[in-house]
């Protein structure tokens, strides 16, 4: 407790301080102004129109603001610098940009006009691909982008429902709303997609590969403006977990004066969900800005009549201008959320030794006679081979998260900007299990418990970032950063009774520094890009109850290797057609999670702790290639795209068999395996024949082949 209350105060102290060196300009700098009309095609003003600002080299400032009755916006208190204006409105191309240079003491305003297309493919600014604005013309990477729009028009309660339309990425949902859902990018793993949040890793630090699955389902939209995938290696730009892609999910910015929406709907399952949403800006020129959004989802009854699931979640973000080069802004993403569980699926039926075996489900009048009692032995089952997971009255989970950042950022010149990010992600996930079940107790008595048993795992990561940027003159740009992560992962197990208790306590600390190049020559037709990073890790000592029989008690244990990422891109647009030729490469790597080096179960049985880690595992390794083209045709009423993609897992965490094992694994463990291959073929198009009508299709093809696992 008074670690955590000295980091409180040290925390307050450094924003203090950050302030106090704002402060000697705040009342003195002015700063200057862009102002313009969004108009449509016949040079009418459209009124209602939001538009977002985006500073070219400080990711920190993203402001919005929406058109007055004549279609008019105005952005206030600006340091000199390029920025991005992007403008959508109802009824036309989802989005349009332009690009704005603000001179250092400016006498007037700078002007910028927007004409909306009555119909056209959205031409969102993209964050993602390099850490910093950038237009669609000039991404070098693969990335798509689903907007605000296109979520309300689809009407999508939840983050994964809203990217299953996207190229190279399967969404696999277990069940019904709040079931445990997977992104999977390009044909590869689970944990090879990293989550973010405004930018910043979002993961469980609780998890079996330490990636955000277990809470996936629990990422709802409530103050969502945007979500971008980037397809490819990240690590170099993400860290882990970013082998095959990263999911960033944008929160709204807020601004423009005070204006909100209430939502409510209702439909089958028993289900029903609400949200409000609320945000605007305060004081003079926009300088305080905010968003706030909260959601509830409730499905009582579920897919079978006994799968319940709640869900309340809050977003927001707030941002306040201390001067025009100075800002302080921080945003939350928290949820709070309840899901019955089912049994996993049981083997049923005479299974062969060998070869593929076809799941056939038992029929579902069977089923219910399982759930009401009835023995699998007394069962009609017929050809099948498993038994759909059945309801278990007792199986549940409780989880929650929170995820809270506050970033300083400043711009002294219009070449240098540096900008400090402080991120603190709270975990918790609850599993109650007691010894009711399906069937008969005797189907699963070594499956289930005696009486009541709950399982706690929480989770803490506190990271700190510190990034700055600079010009090397007008086609030459540099992005270096530290950034400072501290993981803590605890489990606490209570059994039947007392003496079945134990808990596991481990931690781990890591430092990371990464440089990005950016190029762009021939009129930004010519990009290139070029980013590497390296990553220290140091493992504390960790600690079990009852240390007696702790598996790894007495143990030395070293920190986990180094880890070294880097990666390039490079993008020719053709201008007269429309044409982008684009290639990426790069490697990745998954750092093992703290429950694969050091898991462990409790035997009841035994008394005693199993051990299921190795506290060995070297990082996972990959190399990844794709080159595309991106085609735009009948004035940019449609974008084609075609991407190659090869991935290879160089040596990755697997489970399997232990022989000669010193921590006396007998039922098998986490160990490095040789890893395997992806490749195949995404293709997409997206039209907008007319201003009420948009159309949408892709088909990915992949091909994925597992090595054989190689002991090490």
């Amino acid at each position: 407790m008074m670690r955590r209350e000295q980091f409180i105060r040290q925390l307050i102290f450094a924003c203090a301080f950050l302030l106090a060196c704002a402060a000697p300009g705040f009342a003195g700098e002015v700063g200057s102004s862009i102002t313009g009309r969004v108009l449509d095609a016949q040079g009418a003003g459209v009124p209602g129109a939001r538009v977002t600002l985006y500073a070219r080299e400080r990711t920190a400032l993203r402001l919005s603001t929406q058109t007055d009755v004549g279609g008019a916006y105005r952005f206030e208190r600006l340091a000199a610098g390029a920025y991005l204006v992007e403008a959508e409105a109802k009824g036309f191309a989802r989005a349009a940009t332009r690009e704005v240079k603000v001179e250092k003491d400016a006498p007037a305003a700078s002007t910028l006009d927007i004409v909306l297309e009555v119909a056209g493919v959205s031409a969102d600014v993209v964050v993602t691909a390099s850490d910093a604005p950038q237009t669609v013309d000039e991404v070098s990477k693969a990335v798509s982008v689903v907007g605000r729009q296109e979520i309300e028009e689809r009407d999508e309660f939840s983050i994964p429902e809203a990217l299953r339309t996207v190229p190279g990425l399967r969404v696999q949902q277990l069940g019904g709303p709040g079931a445990f859902t997977t992104i999977k990018t390009r044909g590869l793993r689970n944990q090879d997609t990293a989550i973010l949040i405004d930018g910043v890793r979002f993961r469980d630090p609780t998890a079996p590969q330490g990636d955000a699955s277990g809470f996936i389902s629990d990422l709802v939209v409530a103050d969502t403006s945007r979500v971008e995938v980037l397809r490819g290696s990240g690590s170099s730009l993400y860290g882990t977990n970013a082998i095959g892609g990263v999911v960033n999910v944008v929160t709204d910015e807020g601004g423009g004066p005070f204006h909100g929406s209430l939502l409510a709907e209702g439909g089958g399952l028993g289900f029903a969900r609400g949200r409000a949403q609320a945000s605007g800006s305060a004081g003079a020129a926009d300088r305080f800005v905010y968003s706030a959004a909260l959601s509830h989802l409730n499905v009582s009854r579920g897919v079978d009549g006994d799968d319940a699931a709640r869900n309340t979640s809050g977003q927001g973000r707030a941002l306040l201008r201390l001067t025009p080069t100075a800002t302080l802004s921080a945003r939350l993403y928290a949820s709070n959320s309840f899901l019955q569980l089912n049994e996993n699926p049981l083997v049923i039926g005479a299974i062969p030794a060998s070869g593929i075996i076809e799941a056939r489900p038992l029929a579902r009048s069977e089923l219910r006679r399982f759930e009401s009692g009835a023995s699998i032995n007394t069962l009609k089952t017929g050809d099948a081979t498993f038994v759909p997971a059945p309801n278990d009255a007792d199986n549940s989970r409780a989880s929650r998260f929170f995820s809270g950042a506050f970033t300083f950022a400043q711009r002294p010149t219009e070449n240098f900007g540096y900008s400090v990010t402080y991120h603190a992600l709270l975990t918790h996930g609850s599993f109650r299990e007691g010894p009711a079940v399906p069937g008969s107790p005797t189907d699963f008595i070594f499956f289930d418990p005696t009486g009541s048993t709950r399982d706690d795992f929480d989770g803490r990561i506190h990271t700190v970032n510190a990034r700055t940027d600079f010009r090397l003159g007008h086609h030459h740009s540099v992005t270096a950063g530290y950034e400072y992560e501290d993981e803590n992962f605890v489990n606490n197990s209570f059994g039947v009774t007392a003496p079945d208790n134990s808990s596991a306590n481990v931690k781990e600390r890591s430092h990371a520094f990464f440089i990005q190049d950016q190029l762009h020559f021939l009129e930004d037709r010519l990009q290139l890009s070029a980013a590497f990073r390296a990553q220290h890790f140091r493992l504390e000592t960790p600690r079990f109850s009852p240390s007696a029989n702790a598996p790894y008690a007495g143990l030395s244990f070293t920190s986990p290797p180094n880890a070294y990422t880097g990666d390039g891109s490079i993008a020719y647009l053709f201008r007269q057609t429309g044409t982008k030729l684009r290639g990426h490469v790069g490697n990745g790597y998954r750092a093992p999670s703290l429950f694969e080096r050091f898991g462990t179960f409790f035997s009841t049985f035994s008394g005693s702790f199993g051990a299921l880690g190795d506290p060995r595992l070297a990082p996972e390794r990959s190399i990844a290639f794709d080159a595309g083209v991106d085609q735009s045709l009948s004035r940019n009423r449609v974008r084609l795209s075609a991407t190659y993609f090869y991935t290879r897992l160089q040596e990755v965490v697997g489970f399997g068999d232990t022989p000669n094992d010193p921590f006396g694994r007998v039922f098998g463990g986490y160990l490095n395996t040789g890893g395997g291959l992806a490749r195949g073929l995404e293709l997409s198009a997206t039209l907008a024949p007319t201003r009420t009508l948009d159309l949408f299709t892709s088909y990915t093809y992949t091909n994925s082949d597992q090595r054989r696992p190689l002991l090490r």
